[in-house]
């Protein structure tokens, strides 16, 4: 957007906006025109508080595109922990939800529980254990509820329960035409399936009902019991470790999950650097003691720590300020196994000063078990899952240090990655899946009013 854009004259504000709407000139601006990775510079920031307001501000945004004559950014921020960083933009306006944080259990029993987008994870967990129910969520307790529970949500628990969308039975959602619509199974059921993965493009999810499973307490009468294992390793045959881990959480019970970290070594390029964090869901048994005890036999341990502690202590949200100070810049991959493709690309990508980190995570087990088009999820065929983490100052270079290892995964987990190009975005849906989400989109959104979003 050009700086005459940005001057250009818009429709007066109506009454039922201007106690939400922030400015450049307010003191709240710089709080709230950012996220946690990019600094924005919106023209107005719009503190949702109700399904109504959302609707003003929708119908607002639309009448402001109408009356410039051409499209203006429009952002939906939930956590404001999104590394697409769509939740802000320059020149245009920001839905902030966050004041929508809600978290209701509906049934106990049945594990029911009503969620408001602007949630951040790390809160949900703390008011769901005390009923010993737990979601798997973002690594992140400051993550987002609204934009992770609609583009996927491969969660520290991803081994137990799946992607956080295969949670859901049901949302409210604000279409670009203003209306509240209620979605489920039986009602409005393209959009049921369009927001399970396929993000904000179809309209705004102010609202989610998920279902949680229980958890039964420890002895101790500790609530969503955690095994957690941090391991250090120093590893000198990648490939040998990266086999002897895969075979190991692949022959675990999915209340086993695990995530990697591979780091160069400062001191001998010779060795590589791992960080494995094992997770065991519910209080730890001799299965759990038993997998824990095989971990340290993968490859020499420098570090090893174990603990007991609850899910929501985990998780739990430090709720950062938003500075746009995180200048990361993030690739990934879906993969269904481990082969030399990937070991050659790890070993290349390490070998760069531009790369801070590769992250290997195991996403076997519930993702497997859906069909294909069970939600707008494309890749239940995916049992891996590898990011690139680096320099943002030197994307171009990542882009290309990462091609080759992308080009021959499944896909791409679309919410994870910094690149926002065409080309990533094709490959964050399959081709049917694609199609059927931009029919979606023209019968709910043909003007693109919500636009700051991957498009189908």
């Amino acid at each position: 957007m050009t700086d005459s854009d940005n001057q250009q004259k818009w429709p007066a504000l109506p009454a039922t906006l201007s106690n939400i709407a922030v400015t450049k000139n307010s003191g709240k601006y710089e709080s709230v025109s950012s996220n946690y990775f990019k600094v924005g510079h919106p023209r107005l920031v719009f503190m949702a508080e109700n399904d109504e307001q959302v609707s003003h501000v929708v119908e607002y945004a639309g009448n402001v595109q109408r009356f410039v004559g051409h499209q203006i950014p429009f952002s939906v921020r939930s956590g404001g922990h999104g590394i697409t960083n769509y939740s802000v933009n320059d020149g245009g306006i920001i839905i902030d939800l966050s004041q929508m944080n809600q978290v209701n259990i509906l049934d106990e029993a049945k594990g029911l529980v009503k969620v408001q987008a602007g949630a951040v994870w790390g809160d949900v967990a703390d008011k769901i254990s005390k009923a010993d129910l737990v979601l798997s969520s973002g690594d992140f307790g400051d993550t987002g509820v609204g934009g992770l529970a609609t583009s996927g949500g491969l969660g520290l628990l991803v081994r137990k329960q799946g992607l956080t969308t295969d949670q859901i039975l049901g949302a409210t959602i604000i279409t670009a035409d203003g209306k509240k619509r209620n979605v489920n199974k039986e009602e409005n059921s393209d959009l049921f399936w369009a927001i399970r993965g396929g993000g904000s493009q179809v309209g705004i999810v102010t609202e989610f009902i998920f279902q949680a499973d229980k958890v039964e307490p420890a002895k101790s009468g500790q609530r969503v019991p955690i095994g957690l294992q941090k391991l250090s390793y120093n590893v000198f045959d990648l490939s040998h470790f990266l086999f002897a881990w895969h075979s190991w959480i692949t022959t675990a019970t999915e209340d086993m999950s695990s995530l990697l970290m591979l780091t160069k070594n400062d001191s001998n390029s010779s060795i590589i650097s791992v960080q494995a964090t094992n997770i065991w869901c519910g209080e730890k048994t001799d299965s759990c003691e038993k997998y824990f005890t095989n971990a340290l036999n993968i490859a020499k341990v420098e570090k090893q720590d174990e603990s007991n502690l609850s899910y929501h202590t985990l998780v739990q949200a430090p709720h950062l300020p938003h500075e746009g100070a995180n200048n990361v810049y993030v690739k990934n991959v879906l993969l269904t196994k481990i082969d030399d493709h990937l070991l050659n690309a790890l070993h290349t990508m390490l070998k760069s000063s531009a790369v801070m980190g590769i992250e290997v995570r195991a996403i076997d087990g519930p993702i497997n078990q859906l069909s294909p088009d069970f939600d707008a999820w494309s890749f239940p065929e995916a049992t891996l899952f590898v990011a690139m983490w680096g320099d943002v100052t030197q994307s171009s270079l990542l882009n290309q240090l990462f091609k080759p290892l992308q080009e021959h995964g499944c896909g791409v987990y679309g919410a994870y990655s910094s690149d926002t190009s065409k080309s990533e975005t094709t490959k964050t849906w399959s081709r049917d899946t694609r199609e059927r989400l931009q029919k979606v989109v023209k019968k709910y959104d043909s003007k693109h009013i919500i636009n700051q979003s991957r498009y189908a």
